[in-house]
């Protein structure tokens, strides 16, 4: 049969026109939807850090073509909060709408919560002294004499009020079961106050000097049992 592109042209416009007609109403169709969004804070004013517990995430309004609106996921959007004017102490932010980075076509309608708590407070740093994590025992018969780490301290940057107190730098684990010589291992170095850190990463060498036990040393003899006192019952 000889094929003819051009019989019923006419109801061939017709699909062809309805069929685009349909494809446009479903896919220009707009929906609004929450998406939970992580939130960002720059131009923090020097010598000032963030303290305290902090907002990581917004409820976010958007609005846009369904297709798109439909398949957003939390990393295609973020809100950048501006921390320029920040004070010392406690401020209040208020979150706007154009603050929020988004993907073309999609508009963004309303944060919740509009507005967040930061807290500033002055940045200063002080050298704290490493302290060695060492894990088991040596070998039977052997002992450790000594323990010397490489360098002594570190510098701790954070806020000023908690470089007030007690500060504990540990290394990561150093193990001696079973050694009857000496352990010499560079290892890392990590702040246990997650407000601090370190000024820069650092590796310490960690020395557990290990020697047989002196044979002529013998453990002190147990207490003798005390005498009874009294008579017996009867």
């Amino acid at each position: 049969m000889a094929w003819h592109p051009f019989r019923h042209l006419g109801l061939k416009i017709v699909a062809l026109a309805l069929g685009t007609l349909l494809w446009l109403t479903v896919s220009g169709h707009q929906i609004e939807r929450r998406v939970l969004v992580p939130l960002s804070y720059s131009n923090i004013p020097q010598p000032l850090q963030m303290t305290g517990d902090q907002v990581d995430e917004v409820n976010v309004q958007v609005r846009g073509v369904d297709n798109q609106v439909s398949a957003l996921d939390p990393g295609a959007l973020r809100v950048i909060v501006d921390l320029g004017d920040a004070h010392s102490g406690t401020n209040l932010i208020p979150l706007r709408i154009d603050e929020v980075v988004a993907p073309l076509g999609v508009e963004v309608l309303q944060i919740d919560p509009g507005t967040v708590t930061v807290t500033l407070e002055k940045s200063g740093q002080v050298d704290a002294e490493v302290h060695p994590t060492i894990d088991g025992q040596p070998a039977p018969g052997y002992v450790v004499t000594s323990v010397d780490v490489e360098p002594k301290t570190v510098v701790v940057v954070g806020p000023e009020s908690r470089l007030k107190d007690v500060i504990s730098v540990v290394t990561s684990r150093v193990s001696i079961d079973g050694r009857v010589s000496d352990v010499v291992e560079d290892v890392g170095v990590g702040v246990a106050d997650a407000e601090l850190r370190l000024r820069e990463p650092r590796m310490v060498r960690v020395t557990v000097h290990i020697a047989r036990a002196d044979p002529t040393l013998s453990p002190a003899p147990s207490a003798a049992p005390a005498p009874a006192t009294g008579a017996p019952g009867r």
